[in-house]
């Protein structure tokens, strides 16, 4: 039987992303009330603050699940970041005291899915990515807890790898 440390799924696809935790900065008053800001264009760049008044700055996310290829760039994205930062708020001093790079998942119609494979038997995979990861996970554990004690669950075919694409109802 395969070891299958990162189970890859056809319905899901995984980036790298990245972010940098500064030092705690002085003085953050020309931060208009410490608003969350969220650049839209592509790749996206978020900021915000932290209660200890650390700067978060993240994303600058590239297509690639390669963990060689995404930490090879965390250098060069770390300062991008700073640099983005820096060209709204001149006058802030950033020095980086954690960066990191990281996957982030998601899929294709943005459900959490079950996978239930020939080639792994006895096993189950609870694919819970993007930002409801956590809560999502918690839901299908407890499907799944219901699968393997009872057999099935009413809901299961909704999160199968294998499930259909949802259908809109028509309105009346």
């Amino acid at each position: 039987m395969r070891d299958p440390e990162f189970k890859r799924e056809k319905k899901a696809s995984v980036i790298s992303t990245y972010a940098v935790i500064t030092q705690p900065v002085h003085d953050l008053s020309a931060w208009y009330k410490r608003t969350l800001i969220w650049e839209t264009a592509r790749p996206y760049i978020y900021m915000r603050t932290t209660k200890d008044n650390r700067v978060i700055i993240g994303g600058l996310d590239e297509t690639t699940a390669s963990a060689d290829k995404r930490n090879s760039l965390l250098t060069q994205k770390k300062n991008k970041l700073l640099q983005a930062c820096r060209q709204l708020f001149p006058g802030l001093h950033l020095q980086p005291a954690y960066y990191l790079a990281a996957f982030y998942g998601g899929t294709n119609d943005g459900l959490p899915m079950i996978g239930i494979y020939d080639e792994y038997p006895d096993w189950y995979f609870l694919f819970a990515y993007g930002d409801s990861g956590i809560v999502y996970s918690m839901m299908l554990a407890k499907m799944l807890r219901d699968v393997i004690v009872a057999g099935t669950h009413p809901d299961l075919s909704l999160y199968r790898q294998n499930r259909s694409a949802p259908h809109a109802e028509p309105m009346v």
